[in-house]
């Protein structure tokens, strides 16, 4: 089972909260960062159905990002569990 750490975090409070709930999952990670948007391509996007997704991203006055919430509806879990992270404040 891989872990596939998908995030949002400008500022890189989201993406150590991220890394701790990986972490505590598994060891085989592999990170997408949803802030740079050279790393985000079709090529990466799926998730194989026996994977298991973190997804975090931060809050902003009770609202996603917009870039975040546009690069998240490209993912492909295929069926893949996942764990919805949202990040307010430090």
């Amino acid at each position: 089972m891989t872990i596939s750490e998908i995030f949002f975090s400008p500022t890189g409070g989201t993406r150590r909260v991220a890394d701790i709930l990986a972490k505590a999952l598994g060891n085989d990670i592999r990170t997408i960062d949803l802030a740079n948007p050279h790393s985000v391509n079709g090529d990466n996007m799926a998730i194989n159905n026996n994977d298991v997704a973190i997804i975090a991203a931060p809050s902003y006055a009770g609202r996603l990002p917009g870039p975040a919430a546009e690069r998240i509806t490209r993912l492909n879990g295929n069926g893949a569990q996942a764990v919805i992270v949202c990040v307010y404040g430090n």
